[in-house]
C-alpha cells in the first residue's frame, strides 16, 4: 500500500489528485459532472493507479472525500468490487452521521438526513434524476430497486453547492456507477449468495456479475453488470386502527398539550354486557393482526460505455434497467368496530389512568342467546405486480486549457402497478348466507394491548368450524379486484463549463442551465371475474356498463370458507395470536378463475395526471485563499406545474333491502360522480449558498456554510384525487351494528401545497489526527417552511348538490384525510463522530447526532388546524462499528439506534414511532487475494419497529412489527 504523507500541506493537496490517484481508482467527486476543486488538473494518461482494497482502506478513503471537499460532504465507498459494507446502498447510508433509513420487509428503502422526511432527500445517480414507480408515485427514491453491487461510491451533500439539482431540503445523495475506463482491462466480480430468514423458513438465492474491458491505450472500455436476486420477505404486524382512536366522553376531550380534540366522530357511550358505561375513554377502533409474506424477484442490468477519440474530449453512455417483481398476499384478523356492541362486550380493560382501553373481550352468547356476533373478521389479499426503471444518458466531455464543458442528454422512465390483484373477506357467523339460523364459528375473541405488543385471541375452534362449514359468511362488499398503476417519465438537458481563471482568490468559475420535463400518470383499473355466459357487449353497450355488481362474489362465486381457509404458523414476533385463520390463495385464485372469466378495465375516471417543466440556471465560483478555500453561488429554478385529479363523489343510499334482508345493488346501493379538477401552479426560486473551508493546520478544517434550498412536494400529496363519501340516513340505519354514521367523509390530496423551503447554516470541525483516523464536530441548524404533514380534520365546503340525495350548500366533511404545509419550523442539532484504525488490523467508528425540533403551525388552504414536529424528524441517532481485518479474515458488527420519530398527525396528537435499535454482523474468510467466503446476520437482535399516538403514554400502541433476522452465506471472486 502507498499512503500520502499525513503532514502534507492539505491546501495544496486538492490542487492535484495524486494522494487520490493512488489511494483508489474510483474518482468520486469527479464522475458525471460533479467535479471537485481540482479538476483543472487531468490524470496523466499512463500514471499508474494502484487499487487498494478492504474495510481499513475504504473508511481512509471515506476520510479523504470528506477532507478534500469544499462543502460538508459524507461519502462510502465499496470495499472491493461489488462489494459494499452492506447488502443494501440504504442500510450503508445509515453508518452516515445524520441519516435515518427506512425499512421495506426489512431492507432499507429510503433514506431520511437530519430530521427530515425521505421526500425530502434526493437522489441522484450520475448526477440525474432515476425514476422509479412502485405503484404509488414518489419523489423519494426506492433503494430496494437498485442493486447495490453497481454502485462503486455514494456523497452525501448536506450543505448545497449552486451547480447541483434543487430537491435536496433534507441533503442530496449522488451515487456513482463504475466506469470502464477508471477500472482494470478484463477485471470484474462474481458473487454468489443464499439468504435465510427466520420468518420464512426459506432458502433464496442471488447472484451478482461485473465485467469490465478495455484497449491498451486506455481510450475505449465497456463494461457490462447484472444482478439477479430472490427474496422472501415475511412482515408480522399487530395493529390498531391507524386513522382515529374513538374518544367516548361527552365532553370535549384536550390532547396531551391541552388543545381541544375534536370528536364528531366518537359515539357518546360505551356499553358492555352488564350495562356499565365507559365514559371519557380512548379506544381503537380497529385492533387486528396482519401477515405480510413477498416474494421479491429483482434484476439488474448495467451497460457503459467510455470513449477519448483525443486527449481533450471524452463521450459516453450508460444505460440502466432495474425489475422488481412482487408477489404479496396479506392475511388480517380484524375485531372491528361493530364489536362494539353489548350484546358481545362483556369486560373492558382500562390502563392504570382509567382513560384508555387496554382490552376487551367478547361472548356470542352473552345475552343468553347467541347473536350474529360477525367478528373475527377475516380478510386477505393478492397482488402480483411489477416495477421497472429504465434510464439512459449520453454525454459528451471537452477540455481545454482553460476551461471544461460538458453536455448530457437523457431519459428515465418507470412504470409499476399490479398486473393481478385480489382482496376477499369472510366473517366468522353465516351472515350474508340466507340462513334462518344464526351460527357463529367463534363464540368468544378479545384483544389486549401490552407495552410494545398486541394480543389477540378468539374461540380455539374456530378454524376447525370453518373446515366444517359453520359459519365464513362471505363478505362481497369488502372482495374486489380494483388496482393502481403508475408511468412516471423524464427527460433532462444539461449543459455545463467550468472556467480556469486566476484572478486572485477566485480560481473557477462553473455555469450551466438544466431543462427537465417531467409527466406523471397514475390510474386505476378493476378487473371483473364474469360468468362464461355473460354477454360483454351487451354489458358495455348498457347505460350504467358492466360493474362490480355483475363480477363473481355478487353472484354467489366466491368461494366457500371451508374450501380455503389454512391456519397460519410460525408467527414468531409483531404480535400474539392463538391460532390464525387465513385464505390459502392459490386455492381461492384457483377455484374463481376456473369458473369466471377475468374481464380487466382501465377506469377513465379516478386518475390523476401531473406536469412539470423546470429550468434552472446556475453561476458559482471556487476561490482558494492561503489555507481558506470553498464556493460562491447562486441557482435559479422555474417550475410549471400543471396538475389534474377526477375527483370521486361516491353517495351510499341503501344496503339492504328492509322487507327481503337482501343486500341491495346496482344505483339503488350507490351512485358515483366524478370531476375533473385542473389547476396550474408557477414557482420561482432563487436559492444561494456560500461554503467555506478553513485549513486552520495540517490537520485541523473549519468548516461553514448557509444556504436556502427547495424541494417540490411529493406527487401523491400534491395530485391524489379527492375522494369524499356520503351515508345516507338510510345506509346507516342499516349499518348501525357497525357504528356507520351519516355524513360525509373523505380524503385526499392538496393542490394548493407550496414547495418546501429552508435556510440552513452549517459549522463543524474536523480533526484528522492520524493515518485513517478523525473525530469532529457539526452544528446545524434548519428553518423550513412549507413541510408537508398529514392531517385527519374537519372539513367545510361548497357542494353543487346531488339530486334527490343531498341538497346544495356548506357541508361538513368528518373525518377528512389531507395533507397540509407547516411553517416556521426549526430543526437544530449537532453531529459528533470520531474513525479509529489501530494497530494489528482493529479499528471503530462512531457517530451521534441530536436533533430539535419545534412544534410548528400547520394549515390547509390558509386554514390553521393544528401543530406538529417535522414529520420524519428524530431526536437522535447513534451508529458505531467494530472491525478486525487480518490476512485471512474479516470481521465487522455494527449497531445503530434512532431516537424517537415523529410520523403525522392523528386525532389531534402526533404519531411517533418508537427508538429502534439493531445489530448486524459481517465476515468473510479470505481464500485467496481473489476468492472468499462471506457471511452475515442482519438484525440480529430481532428487532421490531413499534409507533404509538402520542408520546405521554406507551397505552395507545398503533402497531408493532417485526420483518425477521435474515442470514447471508456466498462465494465472492474478483478479478
Amino acid at each position: 500500500m502507498i499512503n500520502c504523507p499525513r503532514h502534507y500541506p492539505f491546501s495544496k493537496i486538492y490542487k492535484s489528485l495524486f494522494c487520490v490517484s493512488l489511494i483508489s481508482s474510483s474518482s468520486l467527486s469527479l464522475a458525471d459532472g460533479v467535479t471537485s476543486q481540482n479538476a483543472k488538473t487531468p490524470l496523466k494518461k499512463n500514471m499508474e493507479v494502484i487499487e487498494v482494497r478492504g474495510i481499513r482502506t475504504s473508511m481512509a478513503e471515506n476520510l479523504d472525500v470528506k477532507r478534500m471537499s469544499g462543502s460538508v460532504v459524507d461519502a462510502i465507498t465499496a470495499e472491493d468490487i461489488g462489494k459494499f459494507p452492506d447488502k443494501n446502498v440504504a442500510d450503508s447510508l445509515q453508518r452516515v452521521p445524520g441519516v435515518v433509513i427506512e425499512r421495506d420487509g426489512g431492507e432499507g428503502a429510503s433514506v431520511s438526513i437530519r430530521g427530515l422526511s425521505s421526500e425530502l432527500t434526493f437522489t441522484q445517480l450520475n448526477g440525474n434524476f432515476i425514476a422509479s414507480s412502485p405503484g404509488e408515485p414518489s419523489r423519494s427514491f426506492n433503494y430496494t430497486l437498485l442493486p447495490s453491487a453497481m454502485i462503486e461510491s455514494v456523497e452525501v451533500y448536506k450543505s448545497p453547492e449552486a451547480r447541483l439539482d434543487e430537491g435536496g431540503v433534507g441533503g442530496t445523495v449522488l451515487m456513482h456507477s463504475r466506469k470502464p475506463l477508471s477500472m482494470e482491462a478484463n477485471s470484474g466480480v462474481f458473487n454468489v449468495e443464499s439468504t435465510y430468514a427466520d420468518v420464512t423458513k426459506e432458502y433464496e438465492p442471488q447472484f451478482t456479475g461485473l465485467y469490465s474491458w478495455k484497449n491498451d491505450d486506455d481510450t475505449f472500455g465497456v463494461l457490462m453488470g447484472y444482478t439477479y436476486q430472490e427474496r422472501t420477505n415475511r412482515t408480522l404486524t399487530g395493529s390498531t386502527d391507524a386513522n382515529v382512536w374513538r374518544y367516548t366522553g361527552g365532553g370535549q376531550p384536550a390532547d396531551i398539550n391541552g388543545n381541544a380534540v375534536d370528536n364528531n366522530n366518537g359515539w357518546d357511550t360505551i356499553n358492555d354486557a352488564s350495562g356499565k358505561s365507559y365514559d371519557g375513554v380512548w379506544f381503537p377502533q380497529v385492533v387486528r393482526a396482519s401477515v405480510l409474506n413477498e416474494k421479491r424477484e429483482r434484476e439488474g442490468i448495467q451497460f457503459s460505455t467510455q470513449w477519448r477519440p483525443t486527449n481533450n474530449l471524452e463521450l459516453g453512455f450508460n444505460y440502466f434497467g432495474f425489475t422488481l417483481g412482487q408477489d404479496r398476499t396479506e392475511s388480517v384478523i380484524d375485531i372491528p368496530e361493530w364489536s362494539l356492541n353489548p350484546d358481545f362486550l362483556t369486560a373492558v380493560t382500562l390502563d392504570q389512568t382509567g382513560t384508555i382501553a387496554t382490552g376487551m373481550q367478547y361472548n356470542a352468547s352473552v345475552s343468553g342467546v347467541e347473536n350474529d356476533m360477525q367478528f373475527p373478521w377475516m380478510r386477505g389479499s393478492y397482488v402480483r405486480e411489477e416495477s421497472t426503471s429504465d434510464t439512459f444518458d449520453f454525454n459528451l466531455t471537452y477540455e481545454g486549457d482553460t476551461f471544461k464543458a460538458r453536455f448530457v442528454i437523457g431519459n428515465t422512465q418507470s412504470e409499476g402497478g399490479p398486473e393481478e390483484s385480489w382482496e376477499a373477506a369472510y366473517k366468522s357467523s353465516n351472515a350474508g348466507e340466507n340462513q334462518a339460523v344464526i351460527e357463529n364459528a367463534a363464540q368468544t375473541a378479545g384483544w389486549s394491548i401490552a407495552q410494545d405488543n398486541v394480543s389477540l385471541n378468539i374461540d380455539p375452534n374456530t378454524f376447525a368450524n370453518l373446515q366444517s362449514g359453520l359459519g365464513g359468511g362471505r363478505d362481497a362488499g369488502s372482495s374486489n379486484s380494483s388496482f393502481v398503476r403508475s408511468e412516471l417519465e423524464e427527460d433532462y438537458y444539461q449543459a455545463d463549463i467550468d472556467f480556469y481563471v486566476d484572478w486572485g482568490f477566485l480560481k473557477t468559475i462553473r455555469t450551466g442551465a438544466k431543462y427537465r420535463h417531467a409527466n406523471l400518470h397514475r390510474e386505476t383499473g378493476n378487473t371483473f371475474f364474469l360468468d362464461s355466459n355473460f354477454d360483454i357487449a351487451a354489458g358495455e353497450a348498457s347505460e350504467q356498463g358492466i360493474t362490480q355488481f355483475d363480477s363473481y362474489q355478487w353472484n354467489g362465486g366466491m368461494p366457500l370458507a371451508e374450501e380455503v381457509f389454512i391456519n397460519q404458523t410460525n408467527i414468531v414476533g409483531g404480535f400474539n395470536i392463538n391460532q390464525m385463520p387465513s385464505i390459502d390463495w392459490d386455492k381461492y385464485r384457483n377455484l374463481v378463475t376456473n369458473n369466471y372469466t377475468p374481464y380487466t378495465r382501465i377506469e377513465d375516471n379516478f386518475v390523476y395526471d401531473i406536469e412539470e417543466k423546470i429550468s434552472a440556471f446556475y453561476i458559482q465560483g471556487d476561490f482558494e485563499l492561503s489555507d481558506i478555500r470553498g464556493n460562491l453561488g447562486v441557482r435559479v429554478v422555474h417550475t410549471k406545474t400543471l396538475t389534474s385529479s377526477t375527483d370521486l363523489y361516491t353517495y351510499q343510499r341503501d344496503h339492504t333491502n328492509d322487507e327481503t334482508g337482501e343486500p341491495v345493488t346496482g344505483d339503488a346501493r350507490f351512485v358515483d360522480d366524478y370531476q375533473l379538477v385542473t389547476q396550474k401552479n408557477t414557482d420561482t426560486q432563487i436559492i444561494p449558498s456560500f461554503n467555506i473551508a478553513w485549513d486552520a493546520t495540517d490537520d485541523l478544517v473549519i468548516r461553514g456554510a448557509i444556504a436556502k434550498v427547495m424541494a417540490r412536494p411529493d406527487y401523491s400529496d400534491l395530485g391524489s384525487q379527492q375522494r369524499i363519501t356520503f351515508v345516507s340516513n338510510e345506509w346507516a340505519d342499516d349499518r348501525a351494528a357497525f357504528n356507520e354514521l351519516a355524513g360525509f367523509s373523505g380524503r385526499g390530496g392538496n393542490k394548493n401545497l407550496k414547495p418546501f423551503e429552508s435556510v440552513q447554516a452549517d459549522l463543524s470541525i474536523e480533526y484528522y489526527y492520524a493515518e485513517g483516523s478523525a473525530l469532529g464536530l457539526a452544528l446545524f441548524h434548519k428553518k423550513v417552511d412549507n413541510f408537508v404533514v398529514p392531517l385527519v380534520i374537519d372539513m367545510q365546503q361548497e357542494f353543487a348538490g346531488k339530486e334527490n340525495i343531498v341538497e346544495s350548500g356548506v357541508i361538513t366533511v368528518a373525518p377528512y384525510s389531507t395533507v397540509g404545509n407547516g411553517t416556521d419550523a426549526v430543526s437544530k442539532g449537532a453531529e459528533v463522530f470520531i474513525q479509529h484504525a489501530f494497530a494489528g488490523g482493529f479499528g471503530f467508528y462512531a457517530n451521534y447526532t441530536y436533533n430539535k425540533t419545534n412544534k410548528a403551525d400547520v394549515s390547509v388552504n390558509g386554514e390553521e388546524f393544528g401543530q406538529s414536529p417535522l414529520i420524519g424528524s428524530a431526536k437522535y441517532q447513534y451508529n458505531t462499528s467494530a472491525y478486525y481485518e487480518g490476512e485471512y479474515f474479516t470481521l465487522r458488527a455494527s449497531y445503530n439506534k434512532r431516537g424517537e420519530t415523529v410520523l403525522g398527525l392523528n386525532s389531534g396528537l402526533n404519531v411517533y414511532q418508537d427508538p429502534y435499535e439493531q445489530v448486524d454482523v459481517n465476515a468473510a474468510i479470505n481464500i485467496s487475494d481473489s476468492l472468499s467466503l462471506t457471511a452475515s446476520v442482519i438484525n440480529l437482535t430481532k428487532s421490531e419497529t413499534v409507533t404509538r399516538l402520542g408520546n405521554d403514554t406507551d397505552a395507545r400502541l398503533l402497531s408493532s412489527s417485526y420483518s425477521g433476522r435474515r442470514y447471508y452465506a456466498g462465494i465472492n471472486y474478483s478479478f
